[in-house]
């Protein structure tokens, strides 16, 4: 007896324990109600503005000048043309603004290589890069015989290495717009005559440096002076028009309502710098083909892809596996769409593919000519994304071109 009275004892202190719970989490629940509910104290005004009562414009009498009273902040329409355009979209979605450059976030200055071509990266804007270029070649006794502003072409003088006195060496620096926005770039070409004397005219430029040794040298220079320059230089506002004239390297837009880049480099570059942005932010590549054009990618938000407070704090998922897929890429383009159905193709609906079903990732899909590419995010089955999805792949991808 005395045993069943125990057992019924702990019977009900377990119940009331368990009631326990649910008063105080519906407590809980209805207590964050009047904190964070739509009647709550903290809740999301995001939207308010849309609740603002629309005035109508001032109406000035006639005879008065109705310039002085313009819009102060005017908002310009968005066209078919612009990235942000969405003719799908039920309702008005503002678009994100640019993310800051990854190149911002490293090294001033570095120099890249790519394939046989180097060039000096430099976070500045060619207006404030050219005086310091210019003080470098006049510290290092290097006279400019030339100076474009408009192109942005140095030339230097004839000069003489002492190790090899029968030849003259001559110096061509190119600065121009970098791939990134307020980011320049220096490019070298270095140009040997077999002479014991200075020629009186000037020469052919090849497209690549004679010597690369020599260029090297100059290059190397040149970026360990900007580099080690902590002084604030000052900007030269007739070089800032340096580029102007020019098409940006890389630029998002519109292509038969697509989100798209451009690209204004040649094919090595191209593929390279399309490359090495498929492995970072949030992208993983599965597999690439330069000479199609195709990169075969799989893509998670980075701040999704992090792991809640619960997971970390009990360690779990801080190290995920990478993403498989049971596809090829020899498989997934001998699928795809092609020609003409591929550039018409319709939106994604990945649900309704019979073949290669449940294709994880996306194609990121180069075409074009040298200089002038263009660069789609794409299904696995080449169809178009929704407009939202493929900005933010294409806005991502051209955060860490280089």
């Amino acid at each position: 007896m005395n045993l069943m009275t125990a057992k019924a004892k702990k019977l009900a202190s377990s119940t009331m324990v368990r009631y326990g719970y649910l008063v105080c989490l519906s407590a809980s629940l209805s207590g964050c109600g009047v904190f964070f509910g739509d009647d709550g104290f903290f809740r999301n005004r995001e939207n308010d503005y849309l609740k603002a009562d629309s005035l109508p414009p001032l109406v000035l009498p006639a005879g008065t000048n109705k310039e002085a009273m313009g819009e102060l902040y005017p908002i310009p329409p968005i066209n078919a043309s612009d990235f942000g355009y969405d003719a799908t979209a039920a309702d008005y979605d503002v678009p994100r603004p640019m993310p800051l450059s990854a190149n911002m976030l490293q090294d001033n200055v570095k120099i890249q290589r790519v394939g046989e071509k180097s060039w000096i990266l430099v976070n500045a804007a060619p207006g404030e890069l050219w005086p310091r270029v210019r003080n470098f070649l006049n510290e290092s006794n290097l006279s400019a015989t030339r100076a474009d502003l408009k192109q942005g072409i140095i030339e230097t003088g004839w000069l003489q290495f002492k190790t090899d006195l029968n030849s003259q060496d001559k110096y061509r620096l190119q600065i121009d717009q970098g791939i990134q926005p307020e980011t320049s770039e220096i490019h070298i070409t270095h140009v040997n005559v077999q002479s014991a004397t200075k020629p009186t005219q000037d020469p052919e430029w090849p497209s690549k440096s004679m010597n690369p040794e020599r260029e090297k040298w100059l290059m190397d220079d040149l970026a360990a002076s900007l580099a080690s320059d902590s002084t604030e230089g000052g900007t030269s506002l007739m070089a800032q028009s340096i580029g102007g004239n020019v098409a940006a390297k890389a630029a998002l837009g519109m292509f038969r309502n697509e989100p798209v880049m451009t690209l204004k480099l040649d094919k090595t570059r191209t593929m390279a710098t399309i490359a090495y942005a498929a492995k970072r932010d949030g992208f993983q590549l599965f597999d690439s083909d330069a000479n199609t054009g195709m990169f075969y990618v799989y893509y998670k938000n980075p701040e999704n892809a992090k792991p809640g407070w619960f997971k970390r704090f009990f360690r779990i998922g801080l190290n995920p596996k990478p993403v498989t897929t049971p596809y090829s890429l020899e498989q997934v383009t001998a699928n795809m769409l092609q020609g003409e159905a591929f550039e018409t193709a319709p939106y994604s609906d990945r649900d309704e593919e019979k073949k290669l079903k449940n294709a994880p990732g996306y194609m990121i899909v180069v075409t074009g000519v040298s200089g002038d590419y263009l660069v789609r995010a794409r299904d696995p089955y080449g169809k178009r994304l929704k407009p939202r999805e493929a900005r933010e792949l294409i806005t991502r991808l051209r955060k860490n071109l280089i």
